[in-house]
């Protein structure tokens, strides 16, 4: 059953309520406004999508509802700290945000969670994941740190947030309508239906979307409350040795891989609750009984330039060795829109076993590579995100994950170090998702004059070959396939309009030996050869024809006429051992996909073939 008027009616007044609270809180969790406001969209987004289940609650619940899912986007959204930058901030303004990022991460939401919001002390405890006397403790060196860093008195803690106010109540939003719209698109793609309506549903969404004064920021209902020691991680205890923040990387060790001028963003216990992430990163902790589970971030200056470092301990090897193939996991199939996984690296001579990622932010232009080491039962994750070539940047990561590891070297059960050659393999990259077999978002490349995300459909049986094209009418359910299966990927969320034929298809299945396989792919490209004469306005041109371990791949450009307008197709057969592939990509005008990227995206869709 579809949302009614009702829904909507009470959605749009709870989302103008809570949206400037929200903006507020999360700006003022990462000094990042853009972050904020993404993490803002987003959430609403996501609330949007559940509503049914939101709806019944109260106010107040519906708030502490959504209100974490916005504290995790905007961390997960911000990287370095804009305020450092933005020089058009008022004064009073950039001296707030300084105050509060003084503050480490835990005492920081406490603080903002203690002023910003109406929780109680013990709700407050639950948010944060610490004992009441605890948690009261923390507020209070929170507050003292603030009225010490702005020279204030107590009393005056409550008014340190209205430069802030007077900042957002100048930022425009996106109509209630753009939310929903971006809600119920993604209620579908979650449940695989309508990939064409999505591109046309999302159109527009974007956040910069004016809204007349009636609906602006509501931030005068925000809830100021009034109400020290230096923050410091707790060590874990783990026997013969405790594992504290010293066993971290330094800005230090940072800068002697990288260069330049690095500083310390912020330092977390993870099992304390504040929850620090890097990017990639799904959970604070990889293991589901850490011992001890620490991490750190860094900014470079002046450039913005990240780094950040992960470092755990399980209950023994096995549970270790449970904990780095969930962190492979989670920098094999990367959720962070706009990033293009380019090689997996294994690495010999760094602990037991380590494994590198390297990816491609097209969005920006930069190189983030992830690296993930274990040493007995310890653990030790890093990444870093810069300018520069891949390769350059995965030989630096390398360094950078043996220094991490080598902190951890000493620790009781711990395995093999660090040696002084460190060898890197390219591999296949690793299985992920619900359909290994076939390519994902992570493999795809960015399509030309388009910078926003794609977002792949659910697979399904390939009952029919939506790959196919006029000229070849290739069939997945022949006799001697199997496991057949197909996906679609599309742009939904961008302002540009596409045309409904935009999008990317691949149908995959295997035969029982590698000679059906490769007398399915030559059949191919023999009805593509006698298309031009067969079928009246078909161009062909083959563009790309590589061997590869196991098997090959073929690339053609097919343009169809028709009566008034013309369909370009970019198409792949693929074979590697026994499986085979089709891929088919349709452009829209100058929003396409390169030839290079293609053909490198046709291989990396061979090697997925070894999950099918």
């Amino acid at each position: 059953m579809g949302m009614t008027t009702a829904d909507h009616e009470t959605f749009e007044a709870f989302y103008q309520d809570v949206r400037g609270r929200l903006l507020l809180q999360t700006w003022s969790l990462t000094g990042d406004l853009e972050a904020a406001k993404a993490a803002v969209r987003g959430a609403m987004v996501i609330t949007w999508h559940h509503w049914r289940k939101v709806k019944p609650m109260d106010d107040f619940e519906r708030e502490d509802w959504v209100r974490p899912i916005a504290w995790s986007k905007a961390i997960r959204n911000h990287s370095v700290p804009l305020l450092h930058r933005d020089q058009t901030i008022a004064p009073e303004a950039r001296s707030t945000l300084s105050a509060l990022r003084s503050l480490p991460l835990h005492n920081r939401k406490v603080f903002l969670l203690g002023h910003l919001t109406s929780v109680d002390l013990a709700q407050l405890a639950r948010e944060v994941s610490t004992p009441i006397s605890r948690t009261e403790t923390d507020l209070q060196a929170a507050n003292a740190a603030i009225c010490d860093q702005l020279g204030i008195p107590p009393e005056q803690l409550q008014t340190i947030f209205d430069p802030l106010v007077d900042v957002l109540t100048e930022q425009p939003w996106p109509k209630t309508s753009a939310i929903t719209t971006a809600g119920a698109v993604r209620r579908r793609v979650h449940t695989a239906i309508g990939a064409a309506a999505a591109i046309a549903a999302l159109v527009g969404t974007g956040f910069f979307v004016t809204q007349d004064a009636e609906t602006a920021p509501r931030l005068n209902t925000l809830s100021m409350k009034s109400a020290a020691e230096e923050f410091e991680v707790e060590p874990s205890e783990i026997p013969g040795k405790k594992l504290t923040a010293k066993d971290l990387m330094t800005e230090e060790d940072v800068a002697k891989v990288y260069g330049g001028s690095w500083a310390v963003d912020i330092s977390s216990d993870n099992l304390e609750g504040t929850g620090l992430t890097i990017p990639c990163q799904v959970e604070p902790s990889a293991g589901e009984r850490p011992v001890a589970s620490l991490a750190r971030t860094f900014a470079a200056k002046p450039k913005a330039t990240t780094a950040g470092t992960t470092i755990e301990s399980s209950v023994d090897a096995e549970a270790a060795t449970a904990a780095y193939k969930k962190m492979q996991g989670w920098y094999a199939a990367c959720a962070e829109p706009r990033y293009q996984l380019m090689f997996t690296e294994s690495v010999k001579g760094i602990g037991d076993e380590a494994t590198l990622f390297t990816y491609r932010d097209w969005e920006n232009n930069r190189a983030v590579t992830y690296g993930v080491a274990r040493t007995g039962r310890h653990t030790a994750a890093v990444t870093v995100k810069v300018d520069g070539k891949s390769s350059t940047t995965a030989a630096r990561t390398s360094t950078m994950l043996g220094t991490a590891l080598h902190n951890l070297c000493s620790m009781p059960d711990a395995g093999a170090c660090v040696e002084t050659k460190r060898p890197r393999e390219t591999v296949v990259p690793l299985a992920t998702g619900k359909a290994p077999g076939l390519i994902n978002e992570t493999d795809l490349p960015p399509v030309s004059t388009i910078g926003d995300p794609w977002e792949g459909t659910e697979a399904k049986p390939a009952k029919t070959n939506p790959a196919q094209t006029r000229c070849d009418n290739t069939q997945f359910n022949v006799k001697g396939m199997s496991g057949a299966q197909t996906r679609d990927f599309v742009i939904p969320e961008t302002k540009k309009k596409l045309a409904k034929t935009f999008g990317l298809t691949e149908t995959v299945g295997k035969f029982g030996s590698a000679k059906e396989a490769q007398a399915f792919n030559a059949a191919i490209k023999t009805r593509l050869s006698k298309c031009s004469d067969k079928q009246l306005g078909s161009h062909v041109t083959q563009i790309a024809t590589e061997p590869i371990k196991d098997g090959a791949i073929m690339v053609w450009d097919i343009r169809v006429e028709l009566e008034n307008s013309s369909v370009l197709y970019r198409m792949a057969a693929i074979r590697r051992g026994a499986n085979v592939a089709q891929m088919s990509f349709v452009p829209d005008g100058a929003a396409a996909i390169g030839k290079s990227d293609f053909v490198a995206l046709a291989k990396r869709a061979a090697y997925r073939l070894d999950y099918l």
